[in-house]
């Protein structure tokens, strides 16, 4: 292999070392981003479950105090 061949090669190394730093960055950006999203997505999750839970309490106290009324 030639002296200037091998110049090129440990160029070309080190622009891909840096590209696959730059790249190692952004997905760490992605993967924060996605459990965020996930976090918020199983807080939503459980705020629907209560308002679900609610409703149905408001429900039967409603209707127990209809039985009651007749």
């Amino acid at each position: 292999m030639s002296d200037q061949t091998e110049i090129d090669l440990k160029h070309e190394v080190r622009d891909l070392t840096g590209k696959v730093e730059k790249l190692t960055q952004q997905v760490s950006g992605l993967v924060e981003a996605w459990n965020t999203a996930n976090g918020v997505l199983k807080f939503v999750k459980f705020l629907g479950g209560i308002a679900t839970a609610g409703a149905a309490i408001w429900a039967l106290v409603k209707l127990a105090m209809q039985d009651k009324l007749r």
